[in-house]
């Protein structure tokens, strides 16, 4: 009896064996309920549900419909959406978390001196806004360091009733208490927090020269002794975990929004990287309008651009899924994800801005040279910051710096469009000047190539002529990202390299479309075609890939 047990496992073990390709390379179709396993996986995130299976026990195949129900039908399709995220975050690498919005000026916060020595209410961070209220940047008197721990009213003209010293130094020290405020960031409209009443102060515009009529929430007031955080300390940032962690977790959600608009939006894959159009939230409406101007020009700059439409007062902690609002950036300039707050924060140089797009949506990646170059036998510079030119470095840079161009106008570490009111093509005051807004956006160095120039367009027009890298920064600079994802719909290139990565995904495997393997080219630009006819359509690429053959086999 064993004995025929036996025979009969190697009887089916062989016919099993039988089966097995005789390379792992050679393709062999999937049964229909493996098929049915991949599908909802790669299209859901999730594998079938039991009802799924059973229904499948009477058919040959996965039916056309189910596929085109998980793609294209309102709820149904909710899983495909959420891959669909998932799959543009590896392309854009969003994660804003470490991201620093805010600097002292505007950082409010209950400070330890140690010891046990704490500030008995929420104080601005700044030494120098610190000082500039209280004489000292911090009192140190037997009241406290900062504001005396008792509570106290604003005076009828908006002044503060203080208690004067000078210890002894000359120097006038001002100490007042705290008042009672409701945070902006604090949902519950009863809830206070003790703040000290110099930085709680509620004054809106500047009356000082040479910033008389300027925001109270504007970085170049914060030399104005009467500003302080204004009407519910909304100039300033409060907690992280209750300001900045939303902030930033907005910034995420607006590229994934713009992300469902062509999955499962309806509209063509193109848009993602062209509209002016983005959603705000009231998290980021209240940033853009209150808190990103209170900056310093060492941090991240993302004040308003000024072509876009004024921001209505909205409630930061409004939480409602209809409290997104499309915007229209105003500007031709701004193109899709490629602008959004989240891209041009975590790519913040534009270099990185430009080789993360060229990585994502052409599929092109930097070969550096195989040996070094000589500068006597090349004909290259060994120094300079012109980089097109510098030895071993300019095959790269004679493709990165026309790219990087197309973002230009838009402020490296940061999300702002540099307007010429604030950001002059030429400033001859910063010629030799050691500030760090010149030393950050403009030529200094009066010895360098177009001193005084803002630094995207030193190498715009170059003194001595242009040549053709050149030309094509100073045509970039004009045309912003929207320029070049023009250029690459019309080449073909983003419908080519959506295939691309979109193969690679569903297949698990590169596609073979270059060098000695490029079998597959036909095959890409057979669904490129495709894709283009279908007017993009996200969808319909990935409908096209799943009932192909080579999906369907085993792999």
């Amino acid at each position: 009896m064993k004995f025929l047990v036996t025979a009969a496992v190697m009887l089916c073990a062989g016919a099993a064996l039988a089966q097995v390709p005789p390379t792992c390379d050679a393709q062999q179709p999937a049964d229909k309920y493996q098929v049915l396993r991949r599908l909802s996986l790669d299209l859901r995130g999730h594998v079938p549900s039991y009802e799924e299976y059973i229904a499948l026990d009477t058919l040959n195949e996965v039916p056309a419909s189910t596929i085109n129900a998980w793609l294209f039908t309102a709820g149904q399709n909710d899983g495909f959406k959420t891959v669909m995220r998932k799959y543009h975050e590896d392309l854009f690498w969003p994660n804003v978390s470490t991201v620093q919005l805010n600097n002292t000026n505007a950082q409010l916060t209950i400070k330890s001196f140690g010891g046990g020595d704490v500030e008995p209410a929420y104080s601005l961070s700044s030494a120098g806004r610190r000082a500039r209220w209280r004489g000292v940047t911090d009192v140190n008197t037997s009241l406290g360091r900062s504001c005396g721990n008792f509570p106290t009213t604003f005076l009828a003209d908006g002044g503060i009733r203080t208690q004067d010293s000078d210890g002894g130094t000359g120097i006038t020290i001002k100490q007042e208490g705290y008042v009672e405020v409701h945070p902006y960031w604090d949902p519950v409209p009863t809830n206070t927090v003790k703040v000290c009443a110099f930085d709680a102060q509620e004054t809106l515009v500047s009356r000082v020269a040479p910033n008389n009529g300027i925001s109270c929430g504007d970085y170049r007031t914060n030399a104005d002794p009467k500003c302080g955080c204004g009407p519910n300390l909304r100039f300033c940032y409060g907690p992280a975990a209750k300001v900045g962690n939303l902030i930033r977790t907005d910034m995420r959600e607006q590229l994934n929004l713009l992300v469902d608009t062509v999955s499962t939006g309806g509209h063509p894959y193109t848009e993602l990287l062209t509209t002016r159009t983005v959603q705000q939230s009231p998290a980021i409406d209240f940033w853009k309008k209150n808190l990103a101007a209170n900056l310093s020009f060492s941090n991240v700059v993302s004040f308003s651009d000024e072509t876009e439409p004024p921001i209505a007062d909205r409630d930061f902690t409004a939480t409602a899924s209809n409290t997104w609002r499309p915007v229209d950036r105003g500007s031709d300039m701004h193109s899709g994800a490629l602008t959004s707050v989240a891209y041009l924060l975590r790519f913040q140089t534009n270099r990185a801005r430009a080789n993360r797009y060229r990585i994502d949506f052409e599929c092109q990646a930097f070969t550096p040279p195989s040996q070094l170059e000589d500068p006597v036998a090349d004909s290259c510079n060994a120094t300079g910051t012109d980089l097109t030119g510098r030895c071993t470095c300019r095959y790269c840079h004679q493709i990165l710096e026309p790219a990087a161009a197309h973002w230009g106008q838009f402020s490296e570490a940061g999300s702002t469009l540099m307007s010429a009111s604030r950001f002059p093509l030429t400033n001859p005051n910063c010629v030799g000047a050691s500030s760090t807004f010149c030393g950050r956006y403009y030529v200094t160095n009066a010895t360098d190539t177009r001193p005084g120039t803002l630094l995207p367009y030193q190498y715009a027009n170059p003194d001595g002529g242009v040549d053709d890298i050149h030309t094509s920064i100073a045509n970039s600079l004009a045309g912003g990202p929207r320029a070049l994802v023009n250029a690459d719909i019309n080449n073909g290139v983003i419908a080519r390299c959506a295939v691309k990565r979109a193969f690679e995904y569903l297949m698990k495997r590169e596609m073979r479309t270059e060098g000695l393997q490029s079998d597959e080219r036909q095959l890409q630009l057979s669904l490129a075609a495709e894709f283009t006819s279908n007017n993009y359509s996200l969808p319909k690429l990935f409908e096209a890939i799943v009932s192909r053959p080579e999906y369907r086999s085993i792999r």
